[in-house]
C-alpha cells in the first residue's frame, strides 16, 4: 500500500514538474522574444519559435527521461544523469547552428547572443525547473 501510494505521489510529481516547467519555459521563451531584433525581424521570429517548440518538446521529454530515471535504485545519481542527458543534445545543437552561422554568415555579437538566448533558454529552464521539482520531491519522499 505504501509502495503503490508511492508511486502515485511520484506521477503526481511528475505531471506538477511537467506543468511548471512548460509555463516557465514558455515564459521565458515569450520574456526573451521581447529582446530588440538586430536585421531581419524574419529571423528573429524563427529564432524565437524553434525556442518555443524546444521547450514543448523538452517539456515532454523530460517527463519521459526523468520518469524513467525514478525506476533506478540511486534515484539522486539518476536525476542528474537523466538532466544532463537531457541538456547534451540541446547545447550541442545550438552550438553547431551557432559555429554554422560564424562559418557562411561572419559574427554579430547581438544577433548571435540573441539567436543562442532565444533557443536555448526556454528548454534548458524546462530541464532545470523539472529536475528542481523533482530533487525537492524526491527528497521530501524518500527521506
Amino acid at each position: 500500500m505504501a509502495r503503490l501510494r508511492l508511486i502515485l505521489a511520484f506521477i503526481a510529481v511528475l505531471t506538477v514538474a511537467a506543468a511548471a516547467s512548460l509555463g516557465l519555459g514558455l515564459g521565458v521563451s515569450w520574456l526573451i522574444g521581447r529582446m530588440h531584433c538586430e536585421g531581419e525581424q524574419l529571423s528573429c521570429n524563427i529564432d524565437d519559435a524553434i525556442g518555443a517548440y524546444g521547450t514543448l518538446i523538452w517539456a515532454g521529454a523530460g517527463v519521459i527521461v526523468f520518469g524513467i530515471s525514478m525506476l533506478f535504485r540511486n534515484k539522486r545519481i539518476a536525476l542528474i544523469v537523466a538532466a544532463l542527458a537531457l541538456m547534451a543534445p540541446l547545447v550541442v545543437f545550438v552550438f553547431g547552428d551557432l559555429v554554422q552561422g560564424w562559418r557562411y554568415v561572419g559574427t554579430y555579437p547581438y544577433a548571435d547572443f540573441r539567436s543562442f538566448i532565444s533557443k536555448f533558454a526556454g528548454p534548458a529552464t524546462t530541464v532545470l525547473v523539472q529536475y528542481l521539482i523533482l530533487r525537492i520531491a524526491l527528497t521530501r519522499l524518500m527521506g
